[in-house]
């Protein structure tokens, strides 16, 4: 029983954590990245119906706004902060889940040997995270594929072509 424990606290307990920790972190930036989406756009408007600015200024104030917009979606688009999130809180989630049917008892792991409930409890919670790995370099893998370069194009040799 105590490996059982052991992995709990450390594998189960430590993904938990760390995989809570990055939701966190990316619905914060996902949170931040809209807000100022917002504010910027709605002041776009407003700013052009004030007199408060001379000719010139209003423009590039106008302007300026519009471009915090284009620049903030993109960063929220590039880094994926709402699927990262998501994503994360999903596994948190499900970590959850397999530790509260492993310690109760239930599904899956009513049966009465402890070996295997543990060997059932390891294998849902490596599959979680083996999946979760997958998905990740599925979301973030399409957008960071190098062009293959062949070794003689590195070396200055390039091949000939026929």
């Amino acid at each position: 029983m105590t490996e059982e424990l052991a992995y709990l606290d450390d594998r189960l307990e430590g993904q938990r954590k760390w995989h809570s920790s990055k939701a966190t972190w990316n619905k914060n930036r996902f949170y931040v990245v809209e807000i100022i989406t917002l504010v910027a756009g709605g002041l776009i408007p407003v700013i052009n119906v004030l007199d408060a600015f001379p000719e010139p200024w209003l423009r590039v104030l106008s302007a300026s706004l519009a471009s915090v917009i284009v620049i903030v979606t993109g960063i929220g688009k590039l880094y994926k902060f709402q699927e990262n999130w998501l994503n994360f809180r999903a596994v948190v989630e499900m970590l959850k889940r397999e530790r509260e049917f492993y310690l109760y008892e239930v599904g899956e792991y009513a049966v009465r040997s402890d070996r295997k409930r543990s060997r059932i409890l390891v294998e849902r919670v490596e599959s979680i995270l083996g999946s979760t790995t997958s998905q990740y370099v599925s979301i973030h893998g399409a957008e960071r594929e190098e062009p293959q370069v062949s070794p003689a194009s590195v070396a200055g040799q390039e091949q000939p072509t026929e």
